[in-house]
């Protein structure tokens, strides 16, 4: 049948993309993930499981020890939920600018590690990935996101079981309250995720995206394999790569192609509440890897309160470099590795008067997202140990509204 098809063509890219990467020898821990009750309250969208400080704090950092206090997943919730309404979440971004690492310098992993402890936020530069192959990914993303939005819900309908298909303004962050102003396509690379959600227009866009997909795949594997001995210097050599698989059973990488509408400057003296194309936030992940496009800015990200160091103001801009790929930690790995990697909390903002003469453009970013496989068990030495699937699951009840 077709589903079996596509299924076996998932191994064999699984297969592939291992035998290719020769770093990938050390199994990591696996264990059948206790999923049936997270996955239903995360379809239903509610916070059941998130329990959380819902006290708005007048900074940032004046709400960490509450967020360390939690000591688990909700870490992240609390710390966002606290910067609604607030003048820290929707503060303007001061002058600044995030690390820029050159994967081929000498000292790149030096460059990596400080950049990972401080800000958590930086871009690479020469890292290997083909810019045709990134334009393809834009290509095939704009032409689709060009359709109408019954058409686009059709060729690729959501399947929240699956975290993969079409999305229109449908993501709530903790921090606003409000939906993100964008849309969405989500590719999970897991085997059978994306059966019947192909997009048929354009007619390559299963070659580019797939193509994309593995060369992330490969990239953010590369960084984890650079940070593995200092942020988790207990784990097995190969432990963090091979933890992501794709086309698995159970793989939750996933390629996530964003088109946030025109949209005019935000008005500070409206009453009405404040809308982003992303509120703030940090990612659930190990590793995340944006490619941007060259005058498309808005993203903008500071320091988690937890961090020792970091950005010298509240946030900065991370604007989009030629040939560079932004990279940010997820809370996946900052909790793999006992907090000495930081998440970091992020944004994208309504363009500004400037950006919108003569006239309101679209933004459009791809997001890789490196997220270990269903049964991977994360271990640290602070932490219970809870699979990578509990943990996204978990995730995804507090973030979604339905």
């Amino acid at each position: 049948s077709p589903s079996f098809r596509r299924c076996h063509q998932g191994a064999a890219v699984t297969q592939n993309a291992t035998t290719a990467a020769p770093h990938l020898v050390q199994a990591p821990t696996r264990h059948p993930a206790r999923t049936p009750a997270l996955l239903a309250m995360a379809l239903r969208g509610v916070d059941e499981p998130v329990s959380v400080d819902r006290a708005i704090a007048p900074s940032i950092r004046a709400v960490a020890p509450q967020a360390v206090a939690l000591k688990g997943v909700d870490e992240a919730v609390s710390i966002e939920r606290a910067l609604r309404g607030t003048e820290k979440g929707f503060g303007a971004a001061a002058a600044g600018a995030v690390p820029i690492v050159d994967l081929q310098a000498a000292d790149a992993d030096e460059q990596l590690w400080r950049a990972a402890t401080t800000v958590g936020f930086f871009t690479i530069i020469n890292h290997g990935l083909p810019a045709a192959l990134i334009d393809e990914g834009f290509g095939a993303a704009r032409e689709f996101f060009a359709q109408s939005k019954d058409t686009k819900y059709a060729q690729s309908p959501f399947a929240p079981q699956m975290n993969s298909g079409y999305e229109y303004m449908s993501q709530v962050r903790p921090s606003t309250g409000t939906p993100d102003q964008k849309e969405s396509l989500q590719i999970t690379a897991r085997a059978c995720a994306m059966d019947g959600r192909w997009p048929q227009r354009p007619d390559s866009f299963e070659t580019s995206a797939r193509a994309l997909l593995e060369k992330a795949h490969e990239l953010a594997a590369r960084l984890l394999s650079l940070f593995e001995s200092r942020a988790c210097p207990k784990v097995a050599a190969g432990t963090l790569a091979s933890a992501h698989t794709l086309w698995s059973e159970g793989g939750q990488c996933t390629l996530r192609m964003l088109h946030s509408p025109p949209m005019e400057a935000h008005d500070p003296t409206s009453s009405a509440p404040a809308v982003w194309r992303a509120g703030p936030h940090t990612d659930w992940d190990c590793v995340t890897l944006l490619f941007q496009r060259p005058g498309e800015a808005g993203l903008e990200c500071a320091s988690n309160p937890n961090a020792p160091g970091g950005v010298d103001s509240d946030w900065v801009a991370v604007n989009p470099v030629e040939g560079g790929i932004a990279v940010n930690i997820g809370d996946m790995l900052s909790r793999w590795s006992d907090g000495r990697l930081f998440s970091n909390l992020h944004r994208v903002r309504l363009p500004t008067p400037a950006e919108c003469r003569p006239v309101p453009e679209s933004r459009y970013s791809i997001a890789f997202f490196m997220q270990a496989d269903k049964e991977v068990l994360i271990e640290s030495e602070t932490h219970e140990p809870i699979t990578a699937g509990d943990y996204i699951l978990h995730r995804i009840a507090s973030n979604f509204k339905r």
